[in-house]
C-alpha cells in the first residue's frame, strides 16, 4: 500500500479515537463522517464503520446494540488524551506561529516550539488533504513598518513569569533610557505584551503607583521570598483601561479634523473610538471622535500627513504645526 495511503488512514483513525465520547450513547458512524470532513477528511460511512470494527479489536472502544443507528463510546474510562494535535488545530497554529514570531521575544516562543513542530510534523505528512494546504495559501503581514524583535533573556522572562505567579517580589538589574543602571526590588503586578514589545508592570520598593518596565531592558531578574505588595484595588484590566500602556498623559479629548476621501474611507471601516462619526460637509470629509490624549494618538496622527487637518483640540493642532514647521525646516534647503 503506498505510504501517503498508510498515512492518511492512520491520520483518519487517529482523529476518530479522539472524537469518541467517553461514555454512551457515544457518536454514530455518521456523526463521525460529518466531525471528519470538517477537519478536512472526506471518508464514506462504510469506511468509517469499517474503521471501527477493527478499532475495537485494538482500543477499548464498543458500539450501542439496543437500536440503530449505533453510538460508539469509550468502555471504561481510561483518561484518552491523545498526543499530538488534530488537523484543524495544527492549521491554526501554522498560521498562527507567523504571528507571534512578529511579535513575541525568541525567549517566550521556546515553550511554543513543540506545539508548532508537531503542527507541521503533521501537515507534511498530510500533504495531499486540501485542509492541510491552506497554510501554503495564507500570511500574516504587519501593518506598521517592519522591525527587528528586541532580544529577552530567558533567565529573565522565566523569572519574572515565575514571580508573577507566585506572587513573589524580584531584585532586579535594569537598564533605564537616558539613566543611569539601577537595582530596584519590584512588586510584579502584571505582564503585558503591547505589539513587538513585552512590558512588566510592576510597583518599586514601597511605593504602590504601577510603572512600566521594558522587558528588553532588564540585565537580570532574581526571584525573592517576601511576597509581593499589591496596590490596594490594583487590577491590570482597570489599569489597561486608564490608557496606561499608550504612554500618554490620562484622559480623553474630543478629536475634530478634516481628513481627506482615503483616510475617510479607512476610518469608516476600522473606526479609531466607539464614538466615532464621519460626515461629508463644505466639500470636506470632517471627523469626530473621543479618544485618549496619547503618544500613540499623536503618533498615529503624524503618521497621516497630508491625509489629516487636525481642528481641535488646539493644544494637538499646535503640536502638530510645530511639528510641520520643523519638516518644513529640516527640508526646506532642498
Amino acid at each position: 500500500m503506498p505510504k501517503n495511503n498508510n498515512n492518511n488512514t492512520l491520520a483518519r483513525q487517529w482523529e476518530m479515537l479522539k472524537m469518541i465520547p467517553k461514555k454512551a450513547p457515544g457518536i454514530t458512524a455518521a456523526e463521525l463522517v460529518a466531525k471528519l470532513s470538517y477537519a478536512g477528511i472526506d471518508v464514506s460511512k462504510r469506511t468509517v464503520e469499517r474503521d471501527l470494527r477493527d478499532l475495537s479489536l485494538i482500543f477499548p472502544i464498543a458500539s450501542t446494540e439496543d437500536s440503530a443507528p449505533f453510538g460508539w463510546y469509550w468502555i471504561r474510562d481510561i483518561g484518552c488524551e491523545f498526543g499530538g494535535v488534530e488537523i484543524s488545530e495544527a492549521v491554526s497554529l501554522a498560521l498562527a506561529e507567523d504571528v507571534l514570531k512578529s511579535v513575541l521575544p525568541v525567549s517566550m516562543l521556546k515553550s511554543l516550539e513543540p506545539r508548532f513542530k508537531s503542527a507541521r510534523k503533521k501537515l507534511a505528512a498530510l500533504d495531499n488533504l486540501p485542509i492541510s494546504r491552506l497554510g501554503s495559501k495564507v500570511r500574516y503581514i504587519p501593518d506598521s513598518l517592519p522591525t527587528s524583535l528586541p532580544f529577552v533573556k530567558s533567565a529573565v522572562l522565566e523569572n519574572v513569569q515565575s514571580a508573577l505567579i507566585n506572587g513573589r517580589k524580584i531584585k532586579a538589574v535594569y537598564d533605564p533610557i537616558g539613566q543611569e543602571t539601577k537595582e530596584r526590588v519590584l512588586n510584579p503586578l502584571g505582564f503585558v505584551q503591547r505589539g513587538a514589545r513585552a512590558y512588566l508592570i510592576a510597583s518599586i520598593g514601597e511605593y504602590e503607583n504601577p510603572v512600566q518596565f521594558a522587558m528588553q531592558r532588564f540585565r537580570s531578574a532574581e526571584i525573592l521570598q517576601e511576597e509581593a505588595k499589591l496596590p490596594k484595588g490594583f487590577s491590570l484590566e482597570k489599569y489597561l483601561e486608564s490608557g496606561a500602556m499608550q504612554f500618554g498623559q490620562g484622559g480623553v479629548v474630543k478629536l475634530k479634523a478634516n481628513v481627506s476621501e482615503t483616510l475617510a474611507m479607512y476610518l469608516g471601516e476600522c473606526e479609531i473610538s466607539p464614538d466615532q462619526k464621519l460626515r461629508f460637509a463644505n466639500g470636506k470629509w470632517q471627523l469626530s471622535a473621543t479618544v485618549r490624549n496619547s503618544w500613540q494618538l499623536m503618533f498615529w496622527l503624524r503618521s497621516q500627513g497630508s491625509e489629516i487637518e487636525v481642528l481641535s483640540p488646539k493644544s494637538i493642532r499646535g503640536d502638530i504645526l510645530t511639528d510641520a514647521k520643523k519638516i518644513v525646516k529640516n527640508y526646506g534647503h532642498a
